[in-house]
């Protein structure tokens, strides 16, 4: 996470905030619960439920997150995800789940991402933005979430790894979320014997 020592206000402003827009205040430890939004695509211009393709899930269970006013009159769709973020801690190299996926949801995964379908994550109101690191730029995109995955001539990767960052600012009570960045990438996984995470389900011995 990235400390803010300051923030300059070159004016001071007279305003008003819907109720449920309003940013939260959080103090060290709390959950910063992040939450998903309607898959979209610039092609298609239909949004699909997020859990139409095989991502993980909350370990409880998929739920409409409590629309605020904000949300409502955007018409968006919010669910809750398992992502366990938490104000000031970082965390690195956290396995999130690991799903087995059939041929209707491969082939579900490469449709969608074939239409360039983005991702729609949010922390406290804030939509993320997408940092794309290639071999010729850097890039902060600051609308449109980030993408499912990508083609390279006829092969389809997805990306199945993030990098979160959490932007945030301290006040005397605690902390406010001020900026929300996602760097996807993908990666070939090698695991280590007897790591318990190879793609794989374990089967139990019997004794």
């Amino acid at each position: 996470m990235i400390l803010l020592l300051g923030l300059l206000l070159l004016q001071v402003l007279n305003g008003f905030y819907i109720p449920g827009v309003a940013p939260r205040t959080f103090r060290y430890g709390d959950r910063v619960e992040l939450k998903v939004n309607k898959l979209t695509s610039i092609h298609t211009q239909i949004p699909l439920d997020y859990y139409s393709a095989k991502f993980c899930r909350p370990y409880d269970g998929v739920q409409q997150a409590s629309e605020n006013l904000g949300e409502f009159l955007t018409g968006d769709r919010i669910e809750n995800s398992p992502y366990e973020l938490y104000m000031e801690q970082d965390q690195f190299c956290k396995v999130l789940c690991q799903v087995e996926l059939k041929t209707n949801d491969v082939a579900h995964i490469k449709k969608i991402i074939k239409e360039e379908y983005h991702h729609n994550w949010i922390i406290d109101n804030l939509p993320a933005a997408s940092i794309v690191d290639s071999k010729q730029y850097i890039i902060t995109a600051y609308a449109g979430g980030f993408p499912v995955g990508y083609q390279d001539h006829k092969a389809t990767y997805i990306f199945n790894h993030v990098n979160i960052i959490v932007e945030y600012h301290p006040l005397d009570d605690g902390s406010r979320v001020v900026g929300f960045y996602v760097e996807p990438f993908t990666v070939k996984h090698r695991f280590a014997a007897n790591s318990g995470i190879d793609g794989e389900k374990k089967k139990k011995k019997k004794k």
